[in-house]
């Protein structure tokens, strides 16, 4: 049994409100966990990840459905986005054993769409959380994600302060739709950066874009107004030094800001947007 998992609308500033819950949001693979004829780890996409979590199964209820994040944490108790990528496209039984080891997983668990033969989804936000508080407990695989109520403003804060990725706000009163939702919203704890743009994409001129000590820090697709793109092809087409078959090299003069969710341990910004040029 696969239910399309709710998703997230972007909240425009932080707030606190009484009338929502805050969580801090992980940064991880979305799961759903089905047990209701056998256990299916589905990914948002109702791809099935069963296979490269071994570890997850033998605590999680049966005749239940839930969803979560699925994470691994690095020895400090940070995310570890890279940790969960290579767990989640392992395919070989030997590598998947010894990673259960070596980056174990935890099921971060933050709903429960349907438990003992009740489709629970129509359920208000907060009776749903009372029937997964009660029924998980937490250990080494699974953990009940924790929320505060009204104050997100406090949330960010300490999101913002441990380098976290940001937080969650979801209505109280509201039920799980297999959807975007602006009934759950998510504030990012945006990093921002000076980069320099050392090239651009022929297919879709992206920048590719560096360091100041011109190590690779990303590509940009997203971010630049109309007005920003006629001021950089202007400039653009008189720095070119070069070309390959799928990118323009350009010198590097052109300096601009970029905001993202995260450095990768290679130095990549997770997610980069353009904010402006640097003069």
């Amino acid at each position: 049994m696969f239910f399309p998992p709710m998703l997230l609308e972007t909240a425009k500033t932080v707030f606190s409100s009484s009338d929502y819950i805050f969580e801090t949001k992980y940064d991880g693979i979305r799961l759903i966990y089905s047990n209701v004829t056998e256990p299916i780890l589905y990914t948002r996409n109702k791809g099935i990840a069963t296979k490269q979590f071994p570890e997850l199964l033998p605590n999680l209820p049966p005749d239940t459905v839930l969803d979560g994040e699925a994470m691994v944490f690095d020895p400090l108790g940070r995310d570890d986005f890279e940790g969960i990528k290579k767990r989640f496209f392992m395919r070989k039984d030997e590598k998947i054993k010894q990673s259960v080891i070596s980056h174990p997983v935890t099921y971060m668990v933050f709903d429960i769409l349907y438990h003992e033969g009740k489709d629970l989804r129509n359920l208000p936000l907060m009776e749903r959380k009372e029937i997964l508080f009660d029924l998980i407990s937490d250990n080494r695989t699974i953990s009940k994600v924790s929320f505060i109520e009204t104050n997100g403003e406090e949330l960010f804060q300490k999101a913002r302060k441990n380098n976290l990725e940001g937080i969650v706000a979801k209505g109280k009163n509201s039920t799980y739709i297999g959807r975007r939702s602006s009934n759950w919203l998510k504030i990012i704890n945006w990093i921002e950066t000076t980069a320099i743009i050392t090239g651009y994409r022929k297919s879709d001129h992206a920048l590719v874009c560096c360091h100041e000590d011109l190590s690779p820090l990303g590509i940009v697709l997203t971010g630049m107004t109309p007005v920003h793109r006629e001021a950089f092809f202007k400039i653009a087409k008189t720095i070119i030094k070069g070309e390959d078959r799928d990118n323009f090299y350009l010198e590097a003069h052109l300096k601009c800001r970029l905001k993202g969710r995260a450095f990768t341990s290679k130095g990549i910004l997770r997610s980069p947007q353009f904010i402006d040029f640097i003069l």
